[in-house]
């Protein structure tokens, strides 16, 4: 098994923490976004990296942008 990367694992606790605010199951995330709820869920621990468009569609999914996302995550990388 890979060990997540610091990065990934800050991105992953930022969508975690948008999803949450969304008032969204992983599944229900996935579903907006065309995703399966078990890439979702890879992604928040910060187990697997995510495409740009596939982060867009999440973003969507949140009601939020990048802009939002990058509000989320601290700038230590600690979110």
């Amino acid at each position: 098994m890979t060990v997540p990367d610091d990065d990934y694992i800050a991105l992953g606790r930022a969508l975690a923490a948008l999803r949450h605010r969304a008032g969204l199951t992983q599944a229900e995330a996935g579903e907006r976004a065309g995703i399966r709820n078990t890439h979702v869920s890879l992604v928040e621990r910060g187990e697997r990296g995510i495409s740009y468009r596939t982060l867009t569609a999440l973003l969507r999914a949140y009601g939020t942008t990048l802009g939002g996302l990058a509000a989320e995550v601290e700038p230590d990388g600690e979110s």
